[in-house]
C-alpha cells in the first residue's frame, strides 16, 4: 500500500490527478491511497500559513495520517519567474513532512503552450520556462533531499510530438495531459517504495 498526499492547485485537481494516480497504480497490480489539499492559484507559501484554511487543512491531515509521500506543487509559474521565494517556502515545508515520517516528493510542473500570454509577458518561449521550472524543481529537490517527479518533462515531451497535453487555456492539462502526469508518478513513486 501507498499512502499519498498532494498538496497543490489546479495542475493537481483537474482531471483529478491523484484519482488517476490511484487508478494507474491498481492497473500495475499496486494498491494505492490518495487525499489531496488543493485550491486554485494556489502558492506553497499559502499551504504554510497557519491562518490559511487549506493550511490548516494539510497540517490536519499530516497530523491525523501516516503517509508515505507527500507531493508539494507550487503555483505553475513561480518555480520559473521567483525561484528564490519557491526554494524558501519548499524548505519550509520540509519540516512537517518529516515529522510526518513522509517522504517529500515535488511535481515537476510544465511550460506553458506556445501563443501563452504568460510567455510573451515573461520573453520566454516554451522550452526556456521548460528549463527555468525544471532547474528551480531540481534544486529544491537536491537542497531538501527529496524526490522529484518530472511530470512536466513527461508532458513537454508529448507536447513537442504534437499530442494534445493542455486545455484549451495552454496552461492545464488535458485528460492526456494529467494521464501522462499520473503515470509517470506512479512509476517513480512505485519504483522507490519497498516491497511489503
Amino acid at each position: 500500500m501507498i499512502r499519498v498526499l498532494f498538496v497543490g492547485n489546479s495542475y493537481t485537481y483537474y482531471n483529478d490527478l491523484p484519482g488517476l494516480f490511484v487508478s494507474e497504480c491498481k492497473n500495475n497490480g499496486i494498491e494505492a491511497e490518495a487525499d489531496s489539499v488543493t485550491a486554485g492559484g494556489y502558492t506553497l507559501a499559502h499551504f504554510l500559513s497557519e491562518e490559511n484554511e487549506y493550511g490548516v487543512r494539510m497540517r490536519k491531515l499530516l497530523e491525523d495520517n501516516a503517509y508515505d509521500y507527500v507531493v508539494l506543487q507550487e503555483q505553475s509559474v513561480r518555480p520559473a519567474l521567483q525561484p528564490d521565494t519557491f526554494l524558501k517556502c519548499a524548505a519550509a515545508l520540509m519540516p512537517l513532512i518529516r515529522e510526518n515520517g513522509a517522504v517529500p516528493v515535488f511535481y515537476e510542473t510544465w511550460a506553458r503552450a506556445d501563443g501563452s500570454d504568460v510567455l510573451e509577458k515573461a520573453g520566454w518561449n516554451h522550452d526556456t520556462m521548460q528549463s527555468l521550472l525544471r532547474a528551480s524543481y531540481e534544486k529544491a529537490a537536491e537542497e531538501s533531499g527529496a524526490l522529484i517527479v518530472y511530470a512536466g518533462e513527461r508532458i513537454h515531451e508529448a507536447y513537442g510530438r504534437g499530442e494534445p497535453v493542455y486545455d484549451d487555456d495552454k496552461s492545464h492539462p488535458s485528460p492526456l495531459g494529467s494521464l501522462i502526469a499520473a503515470k509517470e508518478f506512479c512509476r517513480v513513486l512505485t519504483a522507490h517504495h519497498p516491497a511489503e
